[in-house]
């Protein structure tokens, strides 16, 4: 898409009289800043092709994070508006929580087929969470509370880039590159029974951009766009034994996909005809998962072990056609460029588990010692043919710390990740059929890592 939008620009640049301001009566153009903003997010910047949400790569919330990203039967605080927001339930005071996160990536391309590979770009965002006890009375009483969580990066609202296959790209970085926005609402049903629900929302953005010719025979531009949100549901169950000793989760979060399409069209060019050009595709792209837990909650020794199914398989690949077919009955064909190529994922299983040790040190303080690790499977097929988005299994250690202040109601909490990217091979040709031109491998690691305050009231 981009070297063909390339070839558009490139020829209105070689064409002063379409290049130049035009001063033509009509309306003026509602916002040129969200224009700057889709050219940014398809053509500019040195960002690649998302394919979803940060709490999806390092979770949300400090201690879900130290522990391996689990949190679907053990999961506190504001951390349970992601992870399973029937636990909001068990909070009894109110509570805000402000942080700061981030993540540097390293990749390598080694071999003849491999090309030179560039650094991800770092990601840097603030993070916000909330839980709020409802004041009922009678029966529900201390049984409903909202959550809400923000991930917030400090340069962005949600960055994608579509390039050539033979480009290298390696998407995991860009897999942070936006806004998560998520609230969720808890309820205690009793028995040790805990439902909950809420919703996630992404960036997306949809406008259009008008090329005609005004009165004296120059050129200019209308342009509309808008900023909107995506949105995917968030439902969670839980149980817990008798003595409150023992919690099992259940999560399920919807398909959440972030899509921009700019259609641009032109009118009155004389004899020269341009199709309308959608400059379209998906910039970030969750898909839907169930996340089942089994938990220890109580005592000075806690864990957790789950496991996250992804149907990533039903991800569409980050680019759609630039010039589409009308809605005859049959279309001619040729009317339709070619469409872009099936992104070949498949569907994955990623187990995780945490441990955490609390401990008393005086004066109603507790410090906790947290760890985790999770087996994240890739879902991109091999890359072997002209294709250079290259992605990778991935095991990631986590560690982490908490300190809750017994004189003051605030705690302190931070954690750090550590992912290994295995090493994949990449048998390259450039046929179908066609013998093995070269072996790409990669590799790689990422290292995360956050803090937190939260203050209770």
């Amino acid at each position: 898409m981009q070297g063909r939008l390339g070839l558009v620009f490139g020829w209105l640049k070689s064409r002063p009289e379409l290049a130049s301001p035009s001063p033509y009566d009509g309306p003026r153009p509602r916002s040129h800043g969200l224009l700057g903003i889709a050219v940014v997010l398809v053509l500019g910047g040195t960002a690649k092709v998302a394919q979803a949400s940060p709490q999806n790569v390092l979770g949300f919330g400090p201690r879900a994070s130290a522990l391996g990203s689990t949190g679907a039967a053990s999961a506190e605080g504001a951390d349970a508006v992601y992870a399973n927001p029937a636990l909001l339930s068990a909070s009894r005071e109110t509570q805000l929580q402000l942080g700061f996160e981030g993540a540097v990536f390293s990749f390598r391309a080694e071999g003849a087929a491999a090309p030179a590979p560039g650094q991800g770009l770092p990601f840097r965002a603030s993070t916000i969470g909330a839980v709020l006890p409802l004041p009922f009375g009678g029966w529900l009483r201390d049984r409903i509370a909202l959550g809400l969580g923000f991930v917030t990066p400090t340069d962005v609202v949600v960055r994608a880039r579509i390039l050539y296959p033979e480009r290298v790209q390696f998407p995991l970085a860009d897999r942070v590159q936006s806004v998560a926005v998520q609230a969720g609402l808890g309820m205690a049903i009793g028995h040790g029974l805990r439902v909950g629900g809420g919703v996630s929302a992404l960036a997306a953005l949809k406008g259009s951009v008008l090329v005609r010719t005004d009165a004296s025979g120059r050129v200019g531009t209308e342009v509309e766009d808008t900023l909107v949100a995506s949105y995917a549901p968030t439902l969670g169950i839980s149980w817990e034994s008798r003595r409150s000793e023992y919690r099992v989760g259940l999560t399920f979060r919807g398909t959440l996909i972030g899509r921009f399409n700019v259609v641009i069209q032109a009118e009155n060019l004389g004899s020269l005809t341009i199709p309308p050009l959608n400059v379209s595709g998906v910039a970030q792209y969750d898909p839907w998962q169930l996340a089942w837990e089994v938990a220890r909650i109580a005592g000075p020794f806690r864990a957790a072990l789950g496991v996250t199914y992804a149907h990533s398989s039903g991800y569409p690949g980050p680019a759609e056609a630039t010039v589409r077919c009308s809605d005859a009955p049959a279309p001619a064909p040729e009317c339709q460029a070619p469409a872009a190529r099936a992104s070949g994922y498949r569907s994955v299983v990623a187990p995780r588990f945490g441990v955490e040790r609390r401990i008393d040190i005086g004066s109603a303080t507790v410090l906790a010692l947290r760890g985790g690790y999770a087996f994240e499977p890739s879902a991109a097929p091999e890359q072997t043919g002209d294709g250079n988005a290259f992605d990778m299994n991935r095991s990631v250690f986590s560690l982490g710390w908490g300190v809750r202040l017994g004189s003051l109601p605030l705690s302190l909490d931070g954690f750090t990740q550590f992912h290994v990217l295995h090493e994949r091979d990449h048998r390259k040709s450039l046929a179908e059929g066609a013998p093995v031109e070269g072996l790409a491998r990669t590799s790689g690691h990422v290292l995360a890592a956050g803090i937190a305050v939260t203050a209770r009231l």
